[in-house]
């Protein structure tokens, strides 16, 4: 018996077992199977998220119908930047701040902590606030995971000679002890003494916190699951700048070279790279000096050119993989866990006085694609950049108004600048999903063959969101030693710039999250957030 003479009601039930990818390709088997695909509300629901780079959230009251209009309506929406609802809420003077999850969190003194829900009016989200008065310590930073409802107050203590740096294990909701942590709900750790700086990051278990000496050129990365108490991880050195989950095993660490400063007073240094280690592999009862790190692999940049040399690099990339929303959200849907977009900042310095950072966009694929070729148990594994930069990343000269404060400005696979466009400021984000690219390059090149190539050409600067396929020269050319080249298309969405009102023009960044656009304004005689929602 042939497959089409089979019951609609079973080819559907066969189609709805099979992955999106093999749907599509019944569909294009026959005009059968393409009805059935193109008509059956489960299957476009299904095809829709993959496209779109989302995952099916928890059972609701919503038909699947439902949740396909929703979805239509929230990527028409991100497609040109049209926020349905602005707010402005003041900035605290509480000197600490984190964006993750779709919470914003501020200090407000040295022990208050205040959290606002950023809402969706497309997903149905409901924004709330509310306030913790008294967490019972000094609060020297924080960070939070909306998603298991965790909250991560860093206090130091000095006590003698040492210092005690401690980590409270908090109820985000509530300031008490989270009762998944161990009893008490503290990590501690005992690094010398000095002014540190932290970046603290989540993912599922694992807490990790990197300190950075203001005193001294020095660093500490420590990793504990927070469940247990057990430390899985602690790393130190001066060449340690920056980290972030590459998977929940995978952890991706800058290295920055070690500079020498010539008889002319110009600094020199190695090429940069990013390395790769593995938490299944790594002790979890010594120190461990970043020199003697047994890395896996680790990504090259292109060499620079003599008169350059990298001061410092940064790497963003939020949420954590495997990350998703609290269920009681009840979001239909959210961002789908296996792929992030990681936005790596260098500055490079010329001579010995003019700065000069770039941006480097980086998709997770390309790093694990890289790894997969490892054999079992190999390590030190060295990937110049022609075998995973020119293809598989963007380099970009970084516009004066990236910050390396604000630094919520990559969600998922997109990210997010202001412009200057006169003396206004627009936002443009940059899109890495490439199935999203792959859709819009079919939609451009029918519109392009429609109006012909003259006409095509003449309206690519008034579109709003546009394919950037192109292979592009990095510029200024003489910073590297050869001409580099990065090809990985994206869409590029651009904003009206903002209108001119008192504060408007005051944008020091934009800040990302799965449903907002939050515009910062630090001017002492501003200092507020502009939420856009989506």
């Amino acid at each position: 018996m042939h497959l089409t003479s089979l019951p609609p009601e079973l080819l559907i039930s066969i189609l709805l077992a099979l992955d999106w990818r093999s749907a599509i390709r019944c569909g294009q088997v026959c005009r059968l199977l393409k009805d059935l695909v193109d008509q059956d509300v489960r299957l476009q629901y299904k095809i829709k998220l993959a496209v779109n780079g989302m995952e099916n959230g928890p059972h609701s009251t919503l038909t699947v119908a439902e949740r396909l209009r929703v979805l239509k309506a929230r990527q028409e929406a991100w497609d040109s930047l049209a926020w349905t609802s602005r707010e402005e809420i003041p900035m605290l003077r509480g000197g600490v701040w984190e964006l993750y999850g779709g919470v914003l969190g501020q200090g407000e003194g040295s022990r208050t902590l205040v959290f606002k829900q950023l809402p969706s009016t497309l997903r149905g989200i409901e924004g709330k606030e509310w306030r913790i008065e008294d967490v019972g310590v000094n609060i020297r930073d924080f960070g939070m995971d909306p998603a298991q409802d965790l909250l991560l107050i860093i206090e130091n203590r000095v006590e003698g000679a040492g210092l005690t740096c401690s980590v409270h294990l908090r109820s985000l909701a509530t300031g008490k002890p989270h009762p998944a942590a161990p009893r008490p709900a503290i990590l501690s750790h005992h690094p010398q003494r000095g002014r540190y700086s932290y970046t603290i990051q989540t993912s599922e278990e694992y807490v990790a916190i990197l300190m950075t000496s203001g005193d001294e050129d020095h660093s500490e990365l420590l990793i504990w699951n927070w469940k247990t108490g057990q430390r899985r991880l602690y790393i130190t050195g001066s060449d340690l700048s920056s980290f972030a989950f590459l998977t929940g095993q995978y952890i991706l660490l800058t290295s920055l070279p070690t500079m020498e400063l010539d008889n002319n007073n110009i600094f020199h240094g190695d090429d940069p790279r990013l390395l790769v280690i593995d938490l299944e592999r790594m002790s979890d009862r010594h120190e461990i000096d970043f020199s003697d790190l047994d890395w896996t692999c680790a990504f090259h940049y292109p060499a620079l050119a003599d008169n350059f040399a990298t001061i410092s690099m940064s790497i963003r990339s939020d949420p954590a993989p495997n990350w998703t929303p609290n269920p009681a959200l009840k979001a239909p849907f959210h961002i789908a866990r296996q792929d992030r977009l990681f936005v790596i900042t260098l500055w490079v310095v010329q001579g010995n006085m003019h700065i000069l950072p770039f941006i480097s966009l980086v998709p997770s694929w390309t790093l694990l694609d890289c790894i997969r070729k490892l054999a079992a148990r190999e390590t030190m594994r060295v990937f110049d950049w022609a075998e995973w930069g020119p293809h598989g990343s963007r380099l970009i000269p970084a516009p004066p108004t990236h910050t390396s404060v604000w630094v919520c400005y990559v969600y998922g696979l997109t990210f997010a600048l202001s412009i200057r466009q006169g003396t206004q400021r627009g936002v443009v984000t940059f899109d890495f999903n490439q199935l999203a690219v792959r859709r819009l390059q079919e939609v451009e090149a029918r519109e392009a063959a429609e109006m012909g190539p003259m006409a095509w050409a003449l309206q690519q600067g008034t579109r709003r969101m546009l394919v950037q396929a192109d292979e592009r020269t990095f510029q200024p050319p003489d910073v590297f030693k050869d001409e580099v080249r990065t090809s990985l298309p994206y869409i590029m969405r651009k904003a009206s710039p903002s209108s001119s009102e008192e504060g408007e023009g005051h944008i020091d960044a934009v800040m990302l999250s799965e449903d907002s656009l939050v515009m910062v304004s630090s001017p002492s005689h501003i200092r507020k957030y502009r939420i856009l929602t989506f």
